[in-house]
């Protein structure tokens, strides 16, 4: 994808902004999360973080560092590992904001999976002073 980035939010319009915004949030991350058949207890809470997220700033393609956390209740899958971390690597170069990374995140691995109950919760590494976490989902 070919991006163009600036040095501040005040330089983009609001129209570039949600343009920049939809683009990201539809683009389709190559590295799919393949679903393993699950057989175990259905009331099994199941948790996978990592440290190793990284998106770039929607307006200044800088890197921004994340840590997720996973939590789910599996029913009839699970995400197979290796296809989680090939697809956590895939937002690499793809400009997005923290909340829109959550949803897609979110909406890829219930598409993929399907389990009972899901919430994510990412950590931004500070940024200008401001500690930010986003979540999304319950358990």
């Amino acid at each position: 994808m070919d991006w163009q980035f600036e040095t501040s939010m005040e330089a983009m319009s609001d129209e570039e902004i949600r343009e920049r915004i939809r683009r990201a949030y539809e683009y389709e991350i190559p590295a799919k999360i393949r679903p393993i058949p699950y057989i175990g207890d259905k009331r099994e809470v199941v948790t996978y973080s990592s440290e190793e997220l990284v998106a770039r700033c929607p307006v200044t393609g800088l890197p921004d560092f994340y840590k997720i956390a996973i939590e789910f209740v599996p029913d009839e899958a699970i995400p197979e590992l290796k296809s989680l971390k090939f697809y956590l690597l895939g937002y690499l170069d793809l400009p997005i904001s923290h909340e829109h990374l959550v949803s897609k995140v979110y909406r890829d691995l219930e598409a993929a999976v399907r389990p009972s109950r899901l919430r994510i919760t990412l950590d931004v590494a500070v940024r200008g002073g401001i500690t930010t976490r986003v979540v999304l989902g319950d358990l």
